[in-house]
């Protein structure tokens, strides 16, 4: 048998197994006490030598021996969470072999540093006779706190085993991995100053109902065939006629949240990771640190901007990652389901011949929020057909120090500068940098929301 062929099958045999320091020692002193026994025939010292080399062997035999068939399943207490926030992680172990399990070490796979959890007993498992009983599952228990957004795989699960000398450790995986969705961290933002232009409103019908002083605006005159439950008594006595309320019909105001997500707008990540395909939840996005504080500004005004009732629609400049999520409705199950997606939004690769905007641009009255880093030609042409002269439009360029000045200019087509550019068409700019906080920069925006409210 060859030398490659013995260590194959020492490898099926051990599996996992190897010897630890102190066995390595043992082994080096057996086989030394073997060679000398054997040149000066000394037969103590052959005896001695054998069991020295018998005994790290046998434990790694042992050590080998005490992996046995488990079976794991794995859950979260929440399986979206959002980054920086804590989720409890629980997994059940059950024995299915035939013979009871001896008290092990185990470890939980993680996918980022320090790559594995804090070590726990998994106490002795018996074997199930029939049904499962108390003593042949087990359940283990730890908290995770994922610091980044993304689509992450937790486990597997590993055991690690010892011999009573410790001559050897062996270490094995056992069960599946697990995803865990990772949202981006949302961040509490001040309220703003806008007037809904496009409609009522859900803050303005509220408030409407609560004053009771529009019977007016909420009824009209009996027309033959309507149901008397209808009837509004209260403004029929004040009119002198029969009144029935009427359907109420509202229109929300709508705002755009124009993202960048072409990869050329963001240097800072070239290089980092080949890009996936438009629609792609697998894996983690690919980082930068202009892009991370983007999306975690739309994951935030999103949000805001809906609690306030605006429908608000999310243009991406790049493929299409968004799907249905992009237009954020009144239901909190459209807020979640956003902040899903956004768990793998990235910028993407985006082909020359392909471009997003949609032709909707002079039919829009609502707030316009851009969020950009170091935008191309058509994303800029793109924000300077949008329409600012009856809305607030807001631009927030997130780069560098570095960025600013003479890299923000577009030198292949000899254009101002970015921040000149928007201005020019009645953007207001908010320049900010990746290590700047959303609250904080989203205050200069709702300064900008209530100086226009004075301005109307």
């Amino acid at each position: 048998m060859s030398r490659a062929a013995v260590s194959r099958s020492l490898r099926i045999l051990l599996g996992g197994a190897r010897l630890t320091l102190r066995g390595l020692w043992f082994l080096s002193l057996g086989v030394s006490a073997v060679l000398a026994g054997y040149v000066f025939g000394m037969p103590v010292l052959l005896y001695v030598g054998s069991f020295l080399v018998a005994l790290p062997l046998v434990a790694l035999l042992f050590v080998r021996t005490r992996e046995s068939t488990l079976a794991i399943s794995r859950r979260f207490s929440s399986p979206v969470v959002e980054a920086g926030s804590t989720t409890t992680v629980t997994v059940h172990v059950d024995n299915r072999s035939r013979r009871a399990t001896s008290p092990v070490r185990w470890r939980d796979s993680l996918p980022w540093k320090p790559w594995l959890t804090q070590s726990g007993w998994l106490s002795r498992l018996s074997v199930a006779a029939g049904l499962v009983s108390d003593t042949s599952a087990a359940q283990l228990g730890y908290s995770l706190t994922p610091t980044d957004r993304g689509v992450f795989e937790i486990g597997p699960l590993v055991l690690e085993a010892t011999d009573p000398f410790e001559l050897a450790w062996g270490a094995w995986n056992i069960g599946a991995k697990t995803p865990l969705i990772v949202t981006p961290r949302v961040v509490q933002l001040s309220p703003t100053a806008l007037r809904a232009e496009s409609g009522d409103g859900e803050a303005r019908v509220v408030q409407r109902r609560a004053t009771g002083d529009d019977d007016d605006a909420m009824t009209r005159e009996y027309r033959r065939g309507d149901a008397m439950r209808r009837v509004h008594w209260k403004a029929s006595a004040r009119h002198g006629s029969l009144m029935v309320r009427q359907e109420e019909q509202h229109s929300y105001p709508q705002a755009r949240i124009i993202v960048d997500t072409q990869l050329a707008g963001y240097p800072d990540a070239n290089g980092q990771k080949t890009i996936r395909a438009a629609g792609s939840h697998q894996g983690s996005p690919t980082r930068s640190a202009n892009f991370e504080w983007v999306v975690s500004m739309l994951a935030s005004a999103a949000v805001q901007l809906r609690r306030e009732g605006f429908l608000l629609q999310i243009v991406e400049t790049g493929p299409p990652q968004l799907s249905d999520a992009a237009v954020l409705h009144r239901r909190s199950a459209a807020e979640q389901e956003l902040l899903t997606r956004l768990a793998t939004f990235t910028p993407m690769d985006t082909p020359p011949d392909w471009w997003p905007a949609p032709q909707t641009a002079s039919a829009f009255r609502g707030p316009l929020i851009a969020l950009v880093s170091s935008p191309g030609a058509e994303t800029i042409d793109f924000l300077l057909s949008q329409p600012t002269t009856e809305a607030l439009a807001v631009a927030f360029i997130v780069a560098t120090e570095s960025h600013f000045g003479d890299r923000a200019r577009l030198s292949a087509n000899h254009r101002p500068s970015l921040a000149e550019e928007l201005q020019d068409a009645g953007w207001r700019v908010i320049a900010v940098q990746p290590g700047d906080e959303v609250a904080d920069s989203w205050d200069l925006y709702v300064a900008e929301s209530r100086q226009r409210r004075v301005n109307d």
